[in-house]
């Protein structure tokens, strides 16, 4: 039996999950508010940013799939930065470049599926 939803359909279902597991709440204009550790995070489909108790912050952009739903990268930002807080400082190091849950970086996709002929 197939469902009858879309890909951001069930993006935004997954989406509601993580930030009820995450405890992170959703703003009037979408973004989410995280809090992990003793950081304070705003999550957006393209951007995170760290908000300080001192009026500092600092934003950084989401490494993304161009076709990967918008809910679902905050979802896994969400994720990600609840699991490991200071995930944030290789992101902003590092822009452009994706990193697991666990802090290392991903390899290229295409040295992950490369074969040599």
């Amino acid at each position: 039996m197939r469902t009858k939803s879309t890909p951001a359909q069930r993006a935004a279902k997954y989406l509601e999950r993580i930030a009820a597991l995450t405890g992170a709440k959703q703003d009037y204009d979408g973004s989410y508010r995280l809090t992990a550790g003793r950081r304070h995070f705003l999550v957006n489909s393209r951007f995170v940013c760290v908000i300080s108790d001192h009026g500092k912050s600092t934003c950084f952009s989401v490494v993304t799939d161009p076709d990967m739903p918008s809910a679902e990268v905050v979802a896994s930002a969400l994720l990600q930065l609840k699991d490991n807080p200071r995930l944030f400082k290789k992101w902003r190091k590092q822009p452009g470049s994706s990193f697991k849950a666990n802090g290392k970086m991903f390899r290229y996709t295409y040295q992950l599926t490369r074969v040599e002929i």
